[in-house]
């Protein structure tokens, strides 16, 4: 059984439920998840982004440690040292106790961090070799509905159920998972990595390889063509062209290449890691520079004359001739980026279109793809699964999950059936009110051109709902801009509770929910406040 859900606090839910039911002690589960939540690493965790995170323990893999040379006769040829980059934690024996313990007893992501820390092992690699033998796997979103990652974790969907609860937004998660974009910027960091690695190590590529890595490059080219062409530079307006994927291939010039093969060429040799390696060893190789073209060569009496119509201009100011314009630095890596954007290249024509945004600033000037048919991404689901589960509170209207996802992914309509059931909460603990009026009378209109006049009402209206209300109290914003405007409107105001903010990094919300939660739970408290962003905690 696959149970996927979209927070972690959210299985863990799961685990303790399964441990309260008659299956608890007999039952084999097991949770996975990101290296960002499994790292025990404090020198890898400390990066704090998830790609990077990936990247490093990658390189920490590849830098094992290498055996000296020795001849027939055990004399040595050849003396090389190990490699101090490697990772603690990555021991196969201690990898595979850490996996035994995972399927004695039913853990979540904290306990099997905890026990990884005793045993000096990685819970990352261990849970994914105890998912193997598990009979649940507890899995987050992406993990399930992203086909690369699920093969990668080695998810099986064959005859499987498959339940995904917190469903009510499965066709826009589908749809932004799928989704993808690269900048002018990233474009032209990625073509410049991969010419410096080119010539670096031409020598070395097989003819198949070489050709692989030319047609990468020329791709890119075409790519970046495309973003550069028709640039208006009297305006800073973002302009924007949409495409079909058929079209765009046409417009790019790159129609004749074979994306299916040029994707599994990059996952084949993992050049996407192999350049981020090489970029971090030779930084000083990779630079993007936009010389201006040298000028000929004068002759001694064109310099004299060039000299006197140069003194006309004494006022403007000195430029380097060879000034070189750097761009800024590209957090993450470009190739990876760029390796999306290509698979993006190969989905049904109908199932998406590009964008092609251009202005001057090329941090602006970026293409897009974005997916408008989902069900096509969760057909291998629908094919495989024994059954496939979708929950939630909020479900209808059940035609959109009908039509646009399974019967859009090709399942047949008496295999579809709908359950409802009623609410848990009494209607008596419901109370539904709307405030159309501060204290003073004045309309309250939180609309786009109105909410930055609204800080003095909503500051009044949350002083007093404070005195009013004990336990938990939770404001919603619509984004993490005019959440930020309100907290500084509030600075200095006491409620007399905890005020706590609702993260962006997803990996710190559970533990600021966790914080929440025992700041209502602690002995004579008032209660506590929550600020959050619409579309994240609601669902916690």
């Amino acid at each position: 059984i696959l149970i996927c859900s979209r927070t972690h606090s959210q299985l863990s839910q799961f685990v303790g439920e399964i441990n309260k039911s008659p299956f608890g002690k007999d039952t084999r589960a097991v949770s996975l998840a990101s290296r960002q939540n499994y790292c025990v690493n404090p020198t890898v965790s400390k990066l704090k982004n998830v790609a990077l995170i990936n990247e490093r323990c990658l390189d920490m893999q590849n830098k094992s440690k290498k055996n000296t040379k020795t001849d027939s006769e055990g004399k040595i040829l050849k003396r090389q040292k190990g490699s101090s980059c490697q990772c603690p934690f990555n021991k196969q024996q201690n990898i595979e106790e850490l996996r035994e313990v995972s399927l004695l007893a039913i853990q979540d992501v904290e306990d099997l961090v905890t026990q990884a820390k005793q045993l000096n092992a990685c819970p990352y690699y261990a849970s994914r070799k105890a998912a193997e033998d598990a009979q649940i796997v507890l899995i987050p979103y992406n993990t399930l509905l992203h086909k690369s990652t699920r093969e990668a974790s080695g998810i099986k969907l064959k005859n499987n159920v498959v339940i995904i609860d917190e469903a009510h937004n499965l066709l826009e998660a589908l749809a932004q998972m799928y989704s993808t974009e690269i900048n002018c910027i990233q474009l032209e960091e990625a073509q410049q990595r991969l010419r410096v690695y080119k010539q670096k190590y031409s020598t070395r590529f097989s003819a198949q390889n070489l050709l692989s890595i030319n047609q990468l490059l020329f791709i890119i080219s075409k790519l970046i063509n495309v973003l550069n062409k028709n640039i208006d530079t009297k305006t800073d307006e973002v302009k924007s062209e949409i495409y079909t994927v058929e079209s765009f291939v046409l417009t790019a010039e790159i129609d004749n290449y074979n994306m299916f093969r040029l994707i599994k060429f990059c996952r084949d040799t993992r050049i996407a890691q192999k350049i981020h390696a090489f970029s971090n060893k030779f930084p000083q190789d990779i630079q993007i520079s936009d010389k201006k073209p040298e000028k000929p060569k004068l002759t001694g009496i064109q310099q004299f004359l060039s000299s006197i119509e140069n003194k006309k201009y004494t006022n403007t100011p000195h430029q380097d001739e060879n000034n070189e314009t750097k761009l800024p630095l590209i957090f993450g890596n470009p190739f990876l980026s760029f390796i999306s954007f290509m698979e993006a290249l190969t989905y049904s024509y109908e199932d998406g279109r590009i964008i092609v945004h251009k202005n001057q600033d090329k941090k602006q000037t970026k293409l897009q793809f974005l997916l408008l048919n989902p069900a096509e991404q969760f057909k291998d689901i629908v094919k495989e699964a024994r059954a496939v589960i979708v929950a939630g509170g909020t479900m209808k209207p059940i035609s959109e999950f009908r039509e646009r996802l399974f019967v859009g992914a090709g399942a047949e309509s008496d295999r579809i059936v709908e359950f409802a059931c009623d609410h848990i909460i009494p209607a008596q603990n419901i109370l539904p009110l709307a405030i159309t009026k501060g204290l003073n009378q004045e309309n309250l209109l939180f609309n786009f051109e109105n909410r930055f006049t609204m800080g003095s009402s909503l500051k009044h209206i949350l002083q007093e709902v404070s005195k009013l209300v004990k336990g938990g109290i939770v404001v919603f914003f619509p984004s993490y801009k005019y959440e930020a405007w309100v907290w500084q409107q509030l600075q200095g105001i006491k409620f007399g509770r905890p005020v706590f903010r609702e993260p962006q990094d997803s990996a710190s919300v559970d533990s600021v929910l966790d914080s929440y939660a025992s700041a209502i739970r602690k002995p004579n408290s008032i209660g506590a406040m929550l600020f959050s962003v619409v579309g994240k905690f609601y669902l916690i």
